[in-house]
């Protein structure tokens, strides 16, 4: 992944744990949804999505996140979303209504 932005990726049971730490934006969203997407297997049933280390979302990691969510949905899996409520990349996910 870029130097501005890294996701480390960790299987707890059939659920996988992606964390995120420095920025999410144009330059390196298609390799981490790539990664994350190639992780979730038919046997995983959730997904989770660390953002507390993350320093910098912009729309497409929003439009990333909502992706995902649409298609494990279509899977009937679960996605969740970690963020620091003190942090920008929070009331990113609350303006974009990701925080429901």
């Amino acid at each position: 992944m870029s130097a501005i932005g890294t996701v480390e990726l960790e299987e707890r049971g059939p659920t996988i744990v992606a964390r995120i730490a420095g920025e999410l934006d144009l330059s390196n969203v298609d390799e981490t949804e790539s990664m994350i997407a190639l992780s979730v297997t038919p046997d995983t049933h959730g997904l989770v999505i660390d953002l507390t280390d993350t320093t910098f979302l912009d729309s497409t990691g929003v439009r990333m996140i909502f992706g995902l969510a649409s298609r494990l949905r279509a899977r009937r899996h679960q996605l969740r979303l970690v963020a620091d409520t003190t942090t920008l990349v929070h009331r990113v996910l609350v303006l974009s209504q990701l925080d429901v």
